[in-house]
């Protein structure tokens, strides 16, 4: 079994002030590569999970949302971060769906097809439904204050807060 860092996308990885109105070329967050660099070295995967309600909203395609992630990994991959996979969920809120963070779902996708220990994983987010996804699958959990992280006000505390990913090394 290996044990994974699960990624929220929105907020956590890229910049979505302006999503999906307007996807930037370079929407990345400045500097995370040294913490994603540090997160491979100590032998994580690294696997995105997502919501995607503006599929539902009909905002944006499915096509486009995989040229999104692919995008992305791209960008990561010539900083020598390696996405092992990616998973999101199309559906709104409303539409009481399985795969909607936070349950589960994609998280037991991906520790089936990769054979991964959650419970030696972590998920980390910027919102409440990745913190709770995250202990409900039986991660631990890390908050980024980056994206809504920076308003943070849950009764759902998080294992660990962090400023930003390029500081990981100090909880992990």
């Amino acid at each position: 079994m290996q044990k994974a860092i699960f990624l929220d996308k929105d907020g956590t990885l890229v910049d979505n002030s302006g999503y999906p109105l307007a996807i930037p070329t370079d929407q990345l967050l400045a500097n995370l590569a040294p913490g994603l660099l540090y997160l491979q070295k100590k032998d994580f995967k690294l696997i995105i999970i997502s919501n995607q309600s503006w599929i539902a909203k009909g905002k944006l395609t499915e096509q486009q949302v995989h040229g999104f992630f692919s995008h992305i990994i791209q960008q990561l991959h010539h900083q020598g971060i390696t996405i092992t996979d990616y998973y999101f969920c199309p559906h709104q809120r409303l539409d009481n769906c399985e795969c909607r963070k936070p349950k589960i779902t994609l998280l037991q996708k991906a520790a089936g097809k990769h054979q991964l220990d959650l419970s030696a994983s972590y998920f980390i987010g910027d919102m409440e439904d990745d913190i709770l996804c995250g202990k409900n699958a039986g991660t631990k959990t890390i908050l980024v204050q980056t994206g809504e992280g920076k308003k943070y006000c849950s009764s759902i505390q998080p294992d660990f807060i962090i400023p930003h990913l390029n500081e990981i090394q100090t909880v992990i």
